[in-house]
């Protein structure tokens, strides 16, 4: 075999494991083991409300940091998610506070990296907020990210919510968070993470929030 052929061969083989490394990447906020998967509206209790808190202190961590540092361009939020990370308390198992405000809230799904923590349920009810994560089509292939789907239903109203997680732009920042006004949902992203391009290095909480008969 001449050298161009064995060279071909080790180009094919290090494209391979790459193609394998960002595959895995990009799916990990759907990893199970030490947390919690296919769970009802019972599993949103004290230890997913703990690691939910720790997802927050990591992500008030980091955005205190990298603006003390002068690198704020490595945080990228809005205004709600931002008032989130940074004054927020988890009141109990279906309410939190933002600010000065109330929410009646569920997750919707939850990675803490750290101690590869995850709880991702596919049906979740909590004091008259119910959020289904609908089944993938299986004709419908995704470039670089992958799409949740969610029915979320609040006061008879539901509401389709589509979220995406998208690995390589999520990892160009140390913080990055997005709220979508879905009615009168709030639906709020938020991804934490110490290092900068490792789309599996994050920690992840998404969640709905709503305030309509709270103060």
């Amino acid at each position: 075999m001449n050298f161009r052929g064995l060279l071909a061969i080790v180009i094919i083989v290090v494209a391979a494991f790459a193609g394998l490394y960002l595959a895995f990447t990009y799916r990990q906020p759907q990893r199970v083991p030490g947390g919690l998967t296919n769970a009802s509206a019972a599993a949103q209790n004290s230890t997913v409300l703990g690691y939910a808190e720790k997802v927050l202190a990591e992500a008030r961590e980091l955005y205190e940091n990298a603006v003390e540092t002068n690198k704020g361009y490595l945080v990228s939020v809005d205004n709600f998610s931002e008032e989130l990370i940074l004054n927020s308390t988890f009141i109990n198992g279906s309410v939190m506070a933002v600010g000065h405000r109330l929410y009646k809230y569920v997750i919707l799904q939850l990675y803490y990296q750290p101690e590869n923590f995850s709880y991702t349920p596919q049906e979740v009810q909590v004091d008259g907020v119910k959020a289904v994560l609908l089944p993938r089509p299986e004709n419908v292939t995704y470039t670089g990210g992958q799409e949740y789907r969610y029915l979320v239903t609040y006061e008879g109203r539901t509401y389709n919510v589509t979220l995406f997680f998208i690995g390589p732009m999520s990892s160009s920042y140390y913080v990055w968070a997005s709220t979508q006004q879905v009615g009168n949902l709030y639906v709020v992203q938020v991804w934490a993470s110490k290092e900068l391009g490792c789309g599996g290095c994050g920690s992840v909480l998404w969640l709905v929030l709503v305030n309509d008969t709270l103060t």
